[in-house]
C-alpha cells in the first residue's frame, strides 16, 4: 500500500495537483489574514456587508434540514408573529449543502468562514484541471486557476459579504466535465455532468444567466470549431439532450417558483441600483486604491479615487484583470489565435455588458451632446436586461466573475506558450512561473489585513439564549442594515423570533407587520394623527399581544440616536433587564392587559407626510401612493370613512384593500367619504389610497395651496407661503379622520346604496343642521356613483315638503358639467354633490320632509328607484326630516 502511494504520488499529475493546491491554500490563507487564523471569533467581510445575513442562512438551511416541522422557504422565525414564505432560498441550495458538514459539526461562524476559505482553493483547482486539460500545460493551469480563484471582482464580493457569488468553483468543474462529455459522449459522464450542472444553477440564480449559460455557449462552440461536421453525432446530441435535460429536472422544483415570478410581475426581487452596481470604465484600469503596498507608496493611479469613492464602493466596483494576467491572455490569443478566439470574444462581450445599461465613469454618467440635445451613452446591457430572468440582477458588475473565467483560460493559453519556449532551461521557467504567480497575486490584493467582523455572541444574547421564554424581540431600527444583520446572527444563538428581518429582499408581506409593531416601540414626532393612536399602556399591552419578550437598542455608532428611544422605552416598559455597550434589553411586562382598542393603525412612512396640525386638525398628505396598515383582533363588516380635499382639479382617489379595489371618489372640497361595506380580516389588513392620475409639484405646506382650503395656521405658528421661500413637491390629497367604522355603527345617511334606473347609486347623504330658521340656507351633501358612462343629462332634485305635503322648496341641477366633467365621474367612481336650498321667510313651524331624485333633461322623466324605501313610489327617496324652527 505505502508503495502505491508512493507510485501516485510520483505522478506528474498527482505532483502538480498537489502543489497547485499548496499555492491555492497558502495565498487564501494570506489574502484572508486575520480571520483565516479566527474562524471561530471573527467573519469575513465588512461591517456593512452581508457576512452575518448569510451566516444566517447556511445556519437556518441546517436547521430546516434537520427539523422536519422547518422548511427552507418557510422563514418562521423572521416577521414575527406570521414568518414569511420566501421562495427565493432554494435557489441558493447549493451553498447550504455545500457548507453542510461545516454546519453540523462547528458554530454559524466557523461554517461561514471554511465556506470562503474553500471557496478560493476550490475554485483555483477546477480551473487548474480545465485550464491544463485546455492548454496540455500543467504551468498553464496553475496560472489560469490562480487568476479564477483570487481575481479582484471576487475579493470585491468576499468583503461585502457575498457568498454565492464567491462560490464559484462549480463552474470551472462543469465547463470540464461538459468538454469531456463533447469529445467522448456517454450516459455515465453525462450523468455526472448534469449533476454538476444542476449544483452550480442552485448556488444563485443569477449565475445561469451571467456566467453557466455564457460558458455553455463558448464550451459548444470551441468542441463544434475544432470537430466541424463530425460535432453532430447522435451519441453527442443524445448525450447534451440527457445533460441539459437532467438538470432541468433536478433544479425545476427550486427554481421554478421564483423564475414564474420575476416573468409575471416586477415583484420583491426586483431592486434599484442597476447603475451603481454597474462596473466603472475606469475600474478595468486601476488596482484596488487601498493597496496596503501601492497607497502608502502614493503609487496608486491618480483616478483610482474617482472610480472607488470610498471603501464601500470596493464590493460590487473591482473589474481590474491584472496587468500579467491581461499581458499572458492577449500572448496566449496572438499565439493561439485559432483555439482562444471564441474565449477572447466572450472575455471582451462579458466586460462590455457588465459597463451596464449606461457608461459610466469615474463614477459619473457619461453625457454626449448633439446641438442643444443631450443624453447617456446606452450600452447593450440596456437590451440585455428586458429579459425576464435578467431583471432579478441589478448588479450587471458581476458580470466580472464571467470575463474573468475566459481570462484565466487565455492566461493559461499564454503560460503553455511561454513553458514551450523555455522547456529546456528548466529553472528558468520555474523562477519565471514563480514571478508571475507572485506579481498576479500582489495585483490581485484589495485590502489588507481583510476586514473582519466580530463573531461574538454578546452576554445579553447569551443571557437571553439561556431563558426557557420563546417570545419575539423587537430590535430597534431594523432598517438599517446593520442592526437587521446583526438581529439574524444573533438569532443563532437565542433561536427566537424577531419583528422585522430582512433576507436578500424585503418581501411585500413583511412592511405590514414590522411597521405595525415597530411603531409602539418608537417616540411620535406629533401629539396627534388622522387615525387613533395607542397611549402609553395600550402601546404595552399591543406587544403582550404580539408576543413580544423584549425591545431590544443596539448601539451601532457613538452618534446613533441612542437616547432618543431609550428616555421613551423606559418611560415605556420600565428599566432594562440585560445591557452592555451595544446591546439593551427592555422586558415587555407579562402581566399587561388586553389592549383597550380592537384595532391598531400604523402608516407606511414612505408614502406619507408626517401628521401635520392644523387649528384643531390632525392633518397627513401623500403623494400619489399611499399604504396604511389595521390590524384587527376580530372579523368584523364595516366602511372605511375619512375626510380628504386636494388642490388638484377634481382627481380620482382610488381605495383598495389588498387588490381589492373598494372605491373610486372625484375629490372636490374637503369632504368626508364612506366606502362600500367589506369585511375586515382578523389580522393585518393593508390599505392602499391611489391617486390614477399622478401628483403635481405644489408648496410643500397645503395650507398654501389656497385660502380656503384650509383653516389658517395659529398666530404663534405663520406660515410663508410666498413661491420664493416655500419648498415644492408632490402632493396630491390630504387626509384627516381616518378610521374603520363597523356597519352597525355608521350613520343612517352612510348606509344607503339605491339604484336610480341603472344609471347613478345614491351612497349616502349627510345634512349640515336638521333644525333651521325660515330664511336660512340647508345644505346637504348627496354621495353619488355613476353606474354607466353618463351620455344624457341627468338633473338631481332636492325636494323640501311641508307637513301638508306641499312643496316648500327645491334645488334642481346637474351633478356634472361645468364643474366636474362627466368624463372625470366615469362608472364606478363616487362623486360628493353639495347642494343648498333657500328656504323661504314665511315657512311655518313642523316637520318638513327631504327628499331627492333624479331626471332626464329635457324629457323630465325621473328615474326609478330600484329599492323598496319610504318615497320610491313617486320615484324619490325620502331622506329624513328637518325641523323649521319660527
Amino acid at each position: 500500500m505505502k508503495a502505491k502511494i508512493q507510485s501516485i504520488a510520483r505522478r506528474p499529475d498527482v505532483r502538480w495537483a498537489l502543489v497547485a493546491l499548496l499555492v491555492y491554500t497558502l495565498t487564501t490563507f494570506a489574502m484572508m489574514y486575520p480571520a483565516s487564523l479566527n474562524l471561530n471569533s471573527r467573519i469575513i467581510g465588512e461591517e456593512r456587508g452581508d457576512a452575518y445575513e448569510y451566516t444566517h442562512q447556511l445556519w437556518w438551511f441546517k436547521q430546516a434540514l434537520l427539523d422536519p416541522d422547518k422548511s427552507q422557504t418557510r422563514l418562521t422565525l423572521i416577521n414575527h408573529p406570521v414568518g414569511v414564505e420566501h421562495p427565493f432560498m432554494l435557489t441558493m441550495a447549493s451553498v447550504g449543502l455545500l457548507a453542510l458538514p461545516f454546519s453540523l459539526l462547528f458554530s454559524p461562524a466557523v461554517a461561514y468562514n471554511s465556506q470562503i476559505l474553500l471557496s478560493f482553493i476550490l475554485s483555483g483547482m477546477t480551473m487548474y484541471w480545465f485550464s491544463a486539460e485546455l492548454t496540455g500545460s500543467r504551468k498553464a493551469g496553475l496560472v489560469g486557476g490562480f487568476i479564477f480563484a483570487f481575481f479582484l471582482n471576487k475579493t470585491g464580493h468576499v468583503m461585502a459579504g457575498h457568498l454565492p457569488q464567491t462560490t464559484t468553483f462549480l463552474f470551472p468543474l462543469y465547463a470540464l466535465l461538459l468538454w469531456r462529455v463533447m469529445r467522448k459522449p456517454g450516459r455515465a459522464a453525462a450523468l455526472i455532468t448534469a449533476f454538476v450542472l444542476a449544483s452550480a444553477c442552485l448556488v444563485h440564480a443569477m449565475h445561469i444567466a451571467y456566467i453557466v449559460l455564457p460558458v455553455t455557449v463558448a464550451v459548444l462552440l470551441v468542441t463544434m470549431t475544432e470537430m466541424k461536421s463530425n460535432f453532430f453525432t447522435r451519441q453527442r446530441l443524445g448525450s447534451l439532450t440527457l445533460v441539459f435535460g437532467l438538470a432541468a429536472l433536478m433544479t425545476a422544483p427550486f427554481l421554478s417558483p421564483t423564475i414564474l415570478h420575476s416573468i409575471k410581475e416586477t415583484g420583491y426581487l426586483h431592486k434599484e441600483g442597476i447603475v451603481t452596481s454597474s462596473t466603472d470604465l475606469l475600474a478595468f484600469f486601476t488596482p484596488s486604491p487601498y493597496h496596503p503596498v501601492l497607497k502608502p507608496l502614493g503609487l496608486a493611479l491618480s483616478f483610482a479615487e474617482q472610480a472607488f469613492p470610498d471603501q464601500q464602493s470596493l464590493r460590487e466596483g473591482l473589474a481590474y484583470p491584472g496587468a500579467l494576467a491581461v499581458g499572458l491572455a492577449l500572448w496566449g490569443s496572438i499565439r493561439k489565435r485559432q483555439r482562444t478566439w471564441i474565449w477572447g470574444a466572450l472575455a471582451l462581450t462579458m466586460a462590455v455588458l457588465s459597463l451596464g445599461p449606461l457608461l459610466k465613469v469615474g463614477y459619473e454618467l457619461v453625457l454626449y451632446q448633439v446641438d442643444a440635445e443631450q443624453s447617456n451613452i446606452v450600452l447593450p446591457y440596456a437590451l440585455l436586461k428586458q429579459i425576464p430572468l435578467l431583471q432579478m440582477g441589478r448588479t450587471p458588475g458581476r458580470l466580472n466573475e464571467t470575463t474573468m473565467f475566459a481570462i484565466a483560460i487565455l492566461a493559461a493559453y499564454g503560460m503553455a506558450e511561454l513553458s514551450s519556449l523555455l522547456e529546456r532551461r528548466p529553472r528558468l521557467l520555474t523562477s519565471l512561473l514563480a514571478l508571475i504567480l507572485i506579481g498576479i497575486g500582489f495585483e490581485y490584493i484589495a485590502i489588507w489585513p481583510f476586514p473582519t467582523v466580530s463573531a461574538e455572541i454578546r452576554p445579553p444574547i447569551q443571557s437571553i439564549a439561556g431563558e426557557t421564554d420563546n417570545g419575539a424581540l423587537l430590535y430597534v431600527d431594523m432598517t438599517r442594515s446593520e442592526v437587521n444583520h446583526r438581529a439574524l446572527y444573533y438569532q443563532t444563538a437565542t433561536q427566537r423570533p424577531c419583528v422585522g428581518g430582512r433576507m436578500h429582499r424585503t418581501l411585500p408581506e413583511t412592511p405590514p407587520w414590522w411597521k405595525t409593531l415597530s411603531s409602539l416601540a418608537r417616540p411620535y414626532q406629533a401629539d396627534g394623527d388622522v387615525v387613533p393612536r395607542p397611549d402609553m399602556t395600550d402601546r404595552a399591552a399591543w406587544l403582550r399581544h404580539f408576543d413580544v419578550d423584549y425591545i431590544v437598542l443596539h448601539r451601532i455608532t457613538e452618534e446613533w440616536h441612542d437616547p432618543l428611544y431609550r428616555d421613551f422605552i423606559e418611560t415605556l416598559l420600565g428599566p432594562a433587564r440585560y445591557e452592555d455597550y451595544f446591546l439593551t434589553f427592555f422586558p415587555v411586562p407579562d402581566e399587561t392587559s388586553a389592549p383597550e382598542n380592537a384595532r391598531l393603525y400604523t402608516f407606511s412612512d414612505e408614502d406619507w407626510h408626517p401628521p401635520e396640525q392644523d387649528g384643531d386638525l390632525w392633518r397627513r398628505w401623500m403623494d400619489d401612493d399611499g399604504q396604511m396598515y389595521l390590524y384587527s383582533t376580530r372579523k368584523e363588516v364595516g366602511s372605511l370613512r375619512f375626510t380628504v380635499d386636494s388642490h388638484l382639479n377634481f382627481p380620482v382617489l382610488e381605495a383598495y384593500l389588498g387588490e381589492q379595489l373598494l372605491d373610486s371618489f372625484v375629490v372636490g372640497e374637503r369632504a368626508t367619504y364612506t366606502t362600500h361595506p367589506f369585511t375586515l380580516t382578523q389580522g393585518m389588513n393593508v390599505f392602499r389610497f391611489r391617486a390614477p392620475g399622478g401628483c403635481r409639484q405644489v408648496m410643500d405646506d397645503p395650507r398654501c395651496w389656497s385660502e380656503a382650503l384650509l383653516t389658517p395656521p395659529h398666530a404663534d405658528a405663520p406660515v410663508t407661503c410666498k413661491p420664493e421661500a416655500t419648498l415644492t413637491t408632490c402632493r396630491t390629497f390630504v387626509f384627516d379622520d381616518i378610521s374603520f367604522v363597523p356597519q352597525e355603527e355608521l350613520l343612517p345617511g352612510e348606509a344607503l346604496d339605491i339604484n336610480f334606473g341603472d344609471a347613478v347609486r345614491l351612497r349616502g347623504w349627510y345634512l349640515d343642521e336638521t333644525v333651521l330658521h325660515p330664511g336660512m340656507s340647508l345644505t346637504v351633501t348627496l354621495a353619488w356613483e355613476a353606474t354607466v358612462e353618463l351620455t344624457d343629462q341627468y338633473i338631481i332634485f332636492v325636494h323640501l315638503m311641508s307637513p301638508d305635503g306641499t312643496l316648500a322648496a327645491q334645488h334642481d341641477a346637474s351633478p356634472v358639467g361645468e364643474v366636474v366633467s362627466s368624463a372625470t365621474w366615469s362608472p364606478g367612481t363616487m362623486i360628493n354633490y353639495s347642494v343648498t336650498v333657500e328656504l323661504p321667510n314665511e315657512l311655518l313651524s313642523g316637520d318638513y320632509r327631504l327628499l331627492v331624485g333624479v331626471y332626464l333633461w329635457p324629457s323630465l322623466e325621473r328615474l326609478p328607484v330600484l329599492a323598496d324605501v319610504p318615497g320610491s313610489e313617486v320615484r324619490t327617496v325620502e331622506l329624513g326630516d328637518v325641523s323649521i324652527d319660527r
